[in-house]
């Protein structure tokens, strides 16, 4: 069993040879025509929405949203149909396609036979509609005006259905997923019930057009989201990631087991990322065992972390702190299960 089939047991929720470790066994899949943020290594710009969006130090040279240049407020949300202008995928040639494939394919050195080929599409349903109107007018939108962002979050998913269309014709992927933080260190950003009204119904149909197209979707979602977990699985998502050592995961793989892989667990925040401030390589590699030994038990579990250091090439050199979980992972995880 390689690292690919090993790796989509754990996914499956399911019991595998050997513990997986996401950075050598998936291969995340970019998308160079998805507009959901401007061209990597090109500095500030706009994104395919005409939302300005500036590379920061603190998010690991990741796009965030430019202070003040959001495009939609409360004051005008009514008129949002007239204001938000989507990214027109049916504007690109098939050929343009099949070029832009074949080039983000090469990009990462494509080896779908011995890794999990995973789409990462940024900026999900929540995401989207707080990078339009900014977090404090998204937050009270949701209260004040929940028919009318309803309305956009459903114009966001079928926005995010086209994609997935164009995704399943031309990317060679097992996974689909989905970034969308609904929550935060402590809890959701919003009530459960407003999930449940606003969100839920329109991250359904998104699912299941991922399914339709046959692929499997995975939910990204940082925080302490553990309060959606049985949301999320009568939804029919079975695969979840970066799931914080914030969350129960030892609670939540007892759902979760056999049914759906959980991807997570790492402290990135404390250990992993910090080999700058008085960490030291031991202290990663007893992480990484704390990890495998507390919520790999009977499978389902993969080791991951949505670490900053990912984006910093630093990481990934021999001594780098992905290089030691890796190497942790596959010394103290081969055997693992017997």
């Amino acid at each position: 069993m390689n690292k690919r089939e090993n790796a989509l047991m754990a996914l499956r929720g399911e019991k595998p040879e050997f513990v997986p470790c996401h950075f050598d066994s998936v291969q995340v899949v970019p998308c160079s025509l998805m507009m959901e943020a401007p061209p990597m290594g090109k500095g500030p710009g706009f994104d395919g929405f005409g939302v300005h969006q500036t590379p920061t130090e603190s998010a690991g040279g990741m796009f965030t949203p430019t202070a003040g240049m959001e495009i939609l407020s409360l004051d005008d949300i009514d008129d949002w149909k007239d204001i938000v202008k989507f990214p027109n995928y049916d504007g690109f040639s098939d050929e343009d396609w099949k070029n832009a494939a074949q080039a983000d394919a090469a990009r990462i050195h494509q080896q779908p036979d011995l890794y999990v080929q995973d789409m990462f599409c940024a900026k999900g349903l929540f995401e989207r509609l707080h990078l339009l109107m900014g977090f404090e007018d998204a937050l009270c939108a949701l209260v004040m005006e929940p028919e009318t962002v309803y309305d956009i979050v459903g114009a966001i998913a079928d926005h995010k259905i086209r994609f997935i269309e164009y995704v399943a014709k031309y990317y060679n992927v097992d996974y689909f997923t989905m970034m969308d933080d609904f929550s935060h260190k402590d809890g959701l950003f919003f009530s459960i019930d407003i999930f449940r009204k606003i969100f839920k119904p329109h991250l359904k149909r998104v699912i299941d057009a991922v399914h339709a197209h046959g692929m499997i979707y995975k939910q990204h979602c940082c925080g302490k989201m553990e309060s959606l977990l049985d949301d999320f699985l009568e939804l029919g998502i079975t695969a979840f990631d970066p799931v914080q050592p914030i969350n129960d995961i030892v609670a939540m793989k007892k759902k979760t087991l056999g049914k759906a892989g959980i991807c997570g667990g790492l402290d990135v925040q404390t250990v992993v990322d910090c080999m700058n401030i008085g960490v030291t390589e031991d202290d990663i590699r007893k992480e990484v065992r704390r990890c495998i030994d507390t919520y790999a038990p009977n499978g389902g579990y993969m080791i991951y972390g949505a670490s900053l250091s990912v984006h910093l090439k630093e990481a990934r050199m021999p001594g780098g702190n992905l290089h030691i979980v890796i190497d942790e992972c596959e010394k103290y995880g081969k055997g693992f299960y017997g």
